[in-house]
């Protein structure tokens, strides 16, 4: 039997976040990690190119796809709900590993140690991922909220102090602020590229 991780994986386009939220506009898991992936690689563009620092940006961008796969299993649950208590939190984070570990598990011998290392939730690679993950869900609140949907205000308020605590001990988070968030809050409209 053929290995059904890709197929599985490719399965969180059929996974919507943000449940138990009005959402203007729905959102998947696989959209949301196209958009972690694509602020990962800005962030380590940054480090590299402004702040002359070398970091391993394959493996960066090959977790921030991966980083939330158990989703295609588990589904997405919200923050609150995952961060209720202590013991709600260390139960999903065990969750989550077990569904990592048996969703690596169905790859071929050969790959999994490789996937393993993009699976791991601690380490210089994390940060970034987690940083952009952050970054990627600030973006779609303040989206949400500039199109007049308040349900989302409080999301984007607590969101933002978790990355402003990330801005303040990684340089190309407080840059990716400085440079690019604001432009988040712009319609199509006001950056027409034909003039």
């Amino acid at each position: 039997m053929q290995s059904p991780f890709f197929a599985l994986v490719y399965r969180l386009r059929s996974t919507l976040r943000w449940s138990g939220m009005n959402a203007l506009q729905s959102e998947d898991v696989a959209q949301h990690s196209f958009g972690v992936a694509l602020i990962a690689q800005a962030l380590c563009a940054v480090e590299q190119e402004v702040f002359h620092r070398s970091l391993p940006t394959a493996d960066i961008l090959a977790a921030a796809l991966l980083h939330d796969a158990s989703e295609c299993i588990l589904t997405d649950v919200i923050a609150p709900v995952k961060k209720y208590s202590v013991e709600v939190e260390q139960a999903f984070s065990h969750l989550e590993q077990v569904a990592e570990k048996q969703l690596r598990n169905t790859l071929p011998n050969a790959l999994q140690p490789m996937y393993e290392q993009w699976f791991q939730r601690s380490g210089e690679v994390f940060d970034y991922v987690k940083a952009a993950d952050k970054l990627d869900a600030l973006c779609k609140c303040r989206q949400e909220v500039r199109r007049g949907n308040q349900e989302f205000a409080l999301a984007a308020s607590q969101i933002e102090s978790s990355v402003r605590v990330y801005a303040d001990r990684m340089p190309s988070v407080a840059y990716f602020i400085d440079h690019f968030l604001e432009a988040f809050d712009h319609s199509v409209d006001e950056y027409r590229y034909l003039k």
